[in-house]
């Protein structure tokens, strides 16, 4: 599994530029906790979505998990490809 960090704090038309379905689930076997967790989002601080890409997107494969969190007005996002090895060095 590999995290791509997107933004620390990103705009929502920002997000609006992401072509991900928040309705649908990710590639692989991956549970909301286990990706909050990898990813290095706390969900006791804001409001957690996972969704999966509907199309390729900043190098990952469509069907990579988008998780953001809101904490007020400020949203992190993160890109988890959950069909590649898992590789410490790619993690954020």
């Amino acid at each position: 599994m590999r995290v791509v960090r997107f933004a620390e704090s990103c705009a929502p038309e920002k997000i609006d530029a992401i072509p991900v379905d928040f309705r649908a689930d990710p590639d692989g076997s991956w549970e909301f906790e286990s990706l909050a967790e990898r990813v290095g989002f706390d969900i006791r601080w804001g409001q957690m979505s996972v969704g999966a890409l509907t199309a390729p997107y900043a190098g990952l494969p469509e069907g990579a998990a988008v998780v953001t969190l809101r904490t007020g007005s400020v949203c992190s996002v993160a890109f988890v490809d959950c069909t590649a090895q898992d590789d410490m060095r790619a993690c954020a």
